[in-house]
């Protein structure tokens, strides 16, 4: 704070600009001829000056005696701060500049007074409950407590209004003295000496900061890369994910039997020229996604996603979202694919066992001797007549799962089957059209005594059937077998009954989970 004499002064008052020339030289005049009319004002226990910088030193320049009066011990702040305003406004000719000077300085000290009056009320507060809680502990011997928090923004907002209000400064002068307060501090000393208008300030203000060199842009945060590895040990960086690792939804993936799919392995060396995924994983539109193309590469930061994914509320009773395609993208059990890479998604499987796991290979040899989380559906496909031997041969000695199923999709050509017992579901679906880096590659859909054939020979075997919907291109003109496997009792299943799932999988069929 400035100091007169031996009183400190008020920073409010001291906002105001003092007199000077000869407006100063008349008031010593006046003063040493006529002593001092109007008292210097104190605070109550007089040691801070309110009100009379001027005239305290135009008496000290008379050599006439000052004159004080004390304020009543009940003035508050803010009521310090308005009889302040009141008396530079009834005696000065501020211009507009000034005032919207003295609004932002009245703000300012107006806010904080709340604040003042906030903590001091919650020591207050904090006093009673220490009496209160220690009985004849004395208050003094407590730890000081402040219980004060920040003005909510709506009083911020009313002590500007009030400012501007009492000051008598129009609002978009006060954004200016704002602006040029917070930009060249020098130019609002100018502004409050009246040496300058507030416009003038504010438009050297605006051409100081156009004319200053723009600052350079921040540096994007470098992406940080994962090293990943193709089949034949080759190095690919990928960026690391920003979020944990969570199943994706099959949406419109043409994926009916499954709402969540998950590829910690893309790619496959089969060579098929109906491929999907081969379409998808070479289309330069997703090669962000697939930085080895359809290369097989293991993506071992997608290993958490089981125990990161969560079922949505609105699905928890929905069959379909217990189920997930393991490796949509890919043929986890390819003959090139390393058994390490096997072994580490089988242990991500089986510790989260909450999933009912879908794997589909043309190699279930493979299967045998792995440990299978209870709740997986063990697939093969078969899309032509010497496949046939091979699925069936592995499934005879392939222990684990709860199911056991088989898929022709695409259904390439009629097939005839011996042991069709060592399923429990067949899937039969067409050829859809794809686009390939060879051309196009057409849509097929067996015609009807293949698909027949298959459903008469898996009903002889006790399997369940399940026709995909683009055998129909959408419009099916009769009634098809539509069904899912019967699942027994399994942690995975709570308890529930065969016959109750499938009901369940029947009635998800009926709403459009398809």
């Amino acid at each position: 704070m400035a100091r007169l004499g031996e009183f400190e002064v008020h920073p409010f008052a001291d906002a105001f600009p003092l007199l000077d020339g000869d407006e100063f030289t008349q008031m010593v005049a006046d003063v040493k001829k006529n002593g001092l009319r109007e008292p210097i004002i104190l605070n109550h226990d007089g040691t801070l000056l309110i009100d009379g910088r001027n005239r305290y030193r135009a008496c000290d320049a008379a050599g006439v005696d000052q004159v004080y009066e004390g304020l009543g011990a009940h003035y508050t702040e803010p009521m310090i701060l308005d009889l302040i305003v009141s008396k530079n406004m009834a005696r000065r000719q501020l211009n507009p500049g000034q005032k919207a000077l003295m609004a932002l300085e009245y703000e300012q000290r107006y806010v904080e007074a709340a604040k003042s009056a906030q903590r001091e009320a919650g020591r207050q507060t904090a006093e009673k409950v220490n009496a209160q809680v220690t009985g004849s502990t004395l208050v003094a011997d407590l730890p000081p407590q402040n219980v004060w928090v920040e003005p909510p923004a709506r009083d911020v907002r009313k002590s500007r209004e009030r400012a501007a209000q009492v000051v008598g400064a129009s609002g978009r002068a006060v954004q200016q003295a704002k602006a040029v307060v917070r930009d060249a501090p020098d130019l609002a000393a100018k502004v409050r000496a009246g040496e300058i208008a507030l416009d003038r300030a504010d438009r050297e203000r605006k051409q100081r900061l156009a004319a200053m060199p723009k600052p350079e842009p921040a540096p994007k945060p470098t992406r940080t890369f994962l090293t990943l590895r193709t089949y034949t040990g080759d190095q690919i960086q990928y960026p690391e994910p920003q979020a944990k690792a969570t199943f994706n939804e099959t949406k419109g993936a043409g994926i009916s039997w499954a709402a969540w799919s998950w590829n910690p392995v893309t790619g496959c060396l089969h060579g098929c020229d109906y491929c999907y995924a081969r379409a998808i994983a070479t289309d330069e539109r997703y090669s962000s996604a697939y930085p080895a193309g359809f290369t097989p590469l293991f993506h071992h930061e997608r290993l958490d996603a089981p125990a990161n994914t969560t079922i949505p509320g609105p699905r928890r009773d929905d069959p379909a979202y217990q189920r997930v395609f393991v490796c949509s993208m890919a043929d986890l059990y390819g003959r090139w694919v390393p058994d390490e890479w096997i072994q580490q998604v089988h242990a991500s499987m089986c510790e989260s066992p909450q999933w009912q796991y879908i794997t589909l290979t043309k190699f279930p040899a493979r299967y045998v001797g792995l440990d299978m989380p209870p709740g997986a559906w063990v697939g093969t496909s078969v899309d032509e007549q010497k496949r046939v031997r091979i699925a069936e041969d592995a499934f005879r000695d392939i222990e684990g799962g709860q199911v056991k199923w088989l898929s022709l999709e695409p259904l390439k050509e009629p097939l005839e089957f011996t042991d069709l017992s060592v399923f429990d579901w067949v899937v039969i679906g067409a050829q859809t059209e794809t686009r390939q880096p060879t051309g196009t590659v057409p849509a097929f859909a067996p015609p009807f005594d293949w698909v027949a054939r298959i459903v008469v020979q898996a009903r002889e075997a006790g399997c369940r059937v399940h026709l995909k919907p683009n055998l129909f291109n959408g419009r099916p003109g009769m009634q098809v077998p539509d069904e899912y496997p019967l699942l027994g009792a399994s942690p995975q299943t709570g308890g529930q009954t065969a016959l109750e799932l499938d009901a369940i999988g029947r009635a998800a069929l009926e709403g459009g989970a398809r």
